[in-house]
């Protein structure tokens, strides 16, 4: 049987390509979100349910206002441009738990909104 690794590659065909962390991903990381998710639209507490869904904006938007190299207010003094990121961060996730928490909360359970 002839080898399918290119002339000359010392990769031998056999040896497994996937590293370990990408195992782990697959195993592991991928049936917690799965349950994450369905938790989160299942929850029999409404609180729980509006928590869940808004939770993984945060590091989002944190990422985008603090660390993104097109930061805005970046020309403000320092405490102008804290208390701005502040205050869009708290912006972001009022929207967030507006959209996400209590929009889906009615549009699929109107009877349990909060």
């Amino acid at each position: 049987m002839k080898s399918r690794s290119a002339r000359g590659s010392s990769t031998p065909t056999w040896r497994r390509t996937r590293p370990p962390v990408q195992l782990l991903i697959a195993v592991v990381l991928v049936p917690v979100a799965g349950l994450y998710v369905i938790e989160a639209f299942i929850a029999p507490v409404p609180l729980v349910r509006i928590v869940l869904r808004s939770l993984p904006v945060l590091p989002v938007a944190i990422w985008t206002l603090w660390y993104e190299k097109s930061r805005p207010f970046e020309q403000q003094p320092a405490r102008r441009r804290a208390a701005s990121r502040i205050l869009l961060l708290v912006l972001v996730m009022a929207f967030a738990v507006a959209v996400l928490g209590i929009g889906l909360n009615w549009l699929y359970d109107p009877n349990r909104v909060i």
